[in-house]
Parts: structure tokens; sequence; C-alpha cells
């Protein structure tokens, strides 16, 4: 009965997307009683789940789920991300899938290079692949209504010196006066030239200290005192929104318009 109950209650969260809003029944004590978690999915696999509350992240064992779903959209409501960003002193967007499509022309890259300290990067070998995308209109509307009101607006990328270039091609160039990169962790020495190459591996996700760096930055550019809790980040990257959340911004997962 267990093994059919936990079947039936973790089929809910079947197709859901990461940043999804859910709600999620588990036991607790045993199994004596359940609790509901509500937020937004950060992570599902085969044994477990992980919802991000407004508390922090909580993982919970497939086994012990009694209902899952994700919570529809509430009509009238409108855009979340939006309304987060609205109520925001300062509003920092990440480029990749929140302003803008992720469509590389040629070979995907492995593994961005070395980001220098925060500002626009420095110059990369314009032989390698560039990553164009496509402007998501919704977003870039957001940006510019957020600015007319304004509110500070920012956009941070942990990408290389092909971000400006990038952001231009796709008719974005009046974004690039409002970039920040936040660096991530150090890299390790490239093997030597006689060694085989190494397997690429993931984009590192930027540390409490990158976004340390990116909020001195937005302080020097405003030229007063930004209290961390004023500003507001989205990223369709749950590991950086958790990171920005560390350094004491808040911060959203990303979703589309709908």
């Amino acid at each position: 009965m267990r093994a059919r109950l936990t079947q039936m209650g973790a089929e809910g969260l079947s197709g859901a997307s990461v940043g999804a809003r859910v709600v999620v029944r588990h036991l607790i004590e045993d199994g004596a009683r359940a609790t509901d978690l509500l937020g937004e999915l950060a992570h599902l696999d085969t044994e477990t789940v992980t919802v991000r509350t407004r508390r922090g992240p909580v993982t919970v064992a497939l086994d012990d789920v009694v209902v899952a779903k994700v919570v529809p959209a509430v009509t009238g409501r409108g855009w979340r991300v939006a309304a987060f960003l609205r109520r925001a002193g300062v509003a920092v967007l990440d480029v990749g899938c929140v302003l803008r499509s992720v469509e590389a022309d040629g070979e995907p890259e492995g593994v961005a290079a070395t980001l220098g300290p925060v500002g626009h990067g420095a110059p990369v070998d314009r032989g390698a692949p560039v990553d164009r995308g496509a402007p998501l209109d919704a977003t870039v509307r957001l940006v510019d209504e957020l600015l007319a009101a304004g509110i500070p607006v920012f956009v941070l990328t942990d990408g290389d010196g092909r971000v400006p270039e990038e952001l231009s091609r796709v008719g974005l160039d009046r974004l690039v006066t409002l970039l920040l990169v936040a660096p991530g962790p150090p890299r390790a020495a490239a093997a030597p030239a006689r060694e085989p190459t190494p397997t690429p591996t993931p984009t590192p996700t930027p540390t409490p200290e990158a976004y340390a760096l990116a909020h001195a930055e937005i302080e020097r550019r405003l030229a007063r005192v930004v209290g961390r809790a004023e500003v507001h980040f989205t990223d369709d990257r749950p590991d950086n929104v958790d990171a920005a959340r560390a350094f004491g911004w808040q911060a959203r997962v990303f979703t589309p318009q709908r």
C-alpha cells in the first residue's frame, strides 16, 4: 500500500519543470502525520524532490510523498517575476534564458573563459562560436518599464567578454551599459599541450563572494550604499538563485510570462 501511495503521490510532479510552483504533501514523524511544502520546484529525481520554500530549500524522499501537484497560475495575478522586480530597490536580471534565449551559433561552449573583475570582461578569441540567441520580448519590455519607473536595473552574467557583442547582435545593445560580470571560482591551470584535452565541465556556479563584487559595483555606479535586501534578482538557474540568497539578495527563479 505504501509503495502504491508513493507512486500515486509522486505522479503529480511528472513533467513539472524547475521553477514551477508546486505543493508537496509528505509524511513526517515516522509517518505519524503529514505536512505540506509550498514553493518552487528546485530538483526532482527518481528518489527525492527539493522544494524551495520561503525558509529555504527542503528535500523530501519520494517514498514519503503522499500527494504532489503543480499549482496552476491564478487568473488575474499576472507575471510573478514582474511583480517581484517591480518591488525592487535595485533590479538585477541574468542574461541567458532571462533576457535572451540561448541558441549557440555553432558548437555549444563547454566552459566560458575565465572571468575578469566586475565589468565587461576581457577580449576573447573572435574565432570561437558566438551564442546569439534571441531577445525575450516580455522581459525586455519589463526592463524598459522598470527603468521608466526609476528603478535601477543591472544585467548580471557569468559569461565572458563576448556578451556585449552578443547583446548587440540581437538588438539589445542598449543593455550593454547595464552589464555586470559575476566571476566564478578560480579554474585549474591548463594541461600541458602534449596531454590529452580534458573533457569540458559545466560553467561553475558563482559564489556569494562573486555576488559581493557585483554588489560593490552596483554601489559604485549608483554612488550610494545599497542594502542587500533592496536587490531583487532573477535567474533561470536555481543554484545561482541560492548563491544570491546566501549573499543576502532577494532572489527568485525566473519563469517566462505565460
